[in-house]
């Protein structure tokens, strides 16, 4: 899986760079009982600006917004010379889109004038106001974290889109809409990765995966899963980690999420070769989630090479009677037969499965809470010549 990518890609509906000014993509951290969602400007004196987008002459968006870590407020300061408020025809209004990851809080705003009142489209929680300003009108926006489908203590950032759909086609001006569309960046979390990254001594060029999944059954919401190196990492309002037991991150062959846990989360999955002694074995090593932890389920030998003799093993989720299964089954051997085969069995896995053995064809693993179980398949029955 790619990394995910926090980049800004703010711009015009023409595909023109805005400028974007202030703190990057963070918002200020300014309680939200401080402001007063009246639709006034007052509250936001000398904050930053996120975004800008647009010129004077033909309509400009300037966008500023606060985190509290309970909620996010936003304002749009907007400048237009003719807000055209028309019953039945196009009028101007600012549309609002917000993730975390699920679907979007959609909000709309027709700002009231001298023409009409005020129109608003938008969920019970979120409290929106406007007022006519010199030179155009401004939007204020409070949104309880709460009110974000998806959102969770490890949701990195906001996804936002807002677009300023001006229709000055009456009077001959410029309608091309004016768009920001760029994430918001939550500070406190950007501040748990760093935390995590300095602890397991990892640089983020070092993040091979980082995506927000559902794995933890005792947690609302999904978790952020980063792994890097030779590290696993969970993120929610605290971080846990493992540390694989590979010399190096080359060692480190895979690392994919299985849909095998309880109540329909996943579980974590890595696959690690181990070298020594003049030969070389592949771990399928698994973990769920538990209370923002990483909890090992379970060891398993899925290859061993030695002077070029393998023992190899396929693995696939299936469909269980009671819930999905994880079957592991030998492939034929390679230069190892029953009578050479003198590995000692593995105590800290699962053993590799052995193609000759007469007792069972493979093993089906389900997780149960915490717990793995296992259900050995049995060996075919060969059929009685006539």
């Amino acid at each position: 899986m790619a990394k995910s990518s926090l980049a800004a890609t703010t711009a015009t509906e023409t595909g023109e760079p805005a400028h974007v000014a202030g703190t990057g993509n963070r918002c200020d951290t300014t309680s939200l009982s401080e402001l007063s969602i009246d639709g006034l400007l007052d509250d936001w004196k000398g904050s930053h600006v996120f975004a800008r987008v647009g010129s004077p002459g033909d309509g400009a968006v300037e966008l500023h917004c606060a985190w509290d870590g309970q909620g996010l407020a936003l304002m749009f300061d907007i400048k237009d010379d003719r807000l055209i408020r028309v019953k039945g025809g196009h009028e101007d209004h600012v549309t609002i889109a917000l993730a975390a990851g699920g679907k979007p809080v959609s909000i709309d705003v027709y700002p009231g004038n001298s023409m009409a009142k005020p129109k608003y489209v938008k969920p019970a929680k979120v409290s929106v106001a406007d007022s006519l300003q010199p030179g155009g009108f401004s939007v204020e926006v409070a949104i309880p974290a709460n009110a974000i489908p998806e959102f969770s203590p490890s949701t990195p950032a906001f996804e936002l889109e807002a677009v300023f759909d001006d229709s000055d086609a009456a009077t001959g001006g410029d309608t091309t809409p004016l768009r920001i569309k760029q994430p918001i960046e939550l500070g406190d979390r950007k501040d748990l990765l760093e935390d995590f990254l300095g602890t397991v001594r990892l640089k983020k060029t070092d993040i091979k995966l980082d995506t927000l999944v559902d794995l933890d059954p005792d947690h609302a919401g999904k978790e952020r899963l980063v792994a890097g190196g030779t590290v696993i990492g969970v993120l929610t309002d605290q971080f846990g980690y493992v540390t694989l037991p590979a010399q190096s991150p080359s060692d480190v062959l895979e690392i994919k999420l299985l849909p095998l846990g309880p109540k329909g989360s996943q579980i974590i999955s890595a696959l690690v070769r181990q070298t020594g002694n003049g030969g070389s074995r592949d771990l399928l090593m698994l973990w769920t989630v538990w209370s923002g932890q990483l909890s090992p389920l379970v060891n398993i030998e899925v290859k061993k090479e030695l002077s070029g003799n393998v023992l190899e093993a396929t693995w696939k989720i299936v469909k269980g009677t009671k819930a999905p299964e994880l079957v592991v089954e030998p492939k034929p051997a390679i230069g190892f037969t029953a009578e050479n085969y003198q590995e000692i069995p593995a105590d800290d896995a699962d053993s590799i499965l052995l193609p000759w053995d007469d007792k069972k064809s493979g093993i089906a693993y389900s997780v149960t809470g915490k717990s793995i179980e296992r259900r050995e398949l049995p060996v075919a029955k060969k059929k009685k010549k006539r």
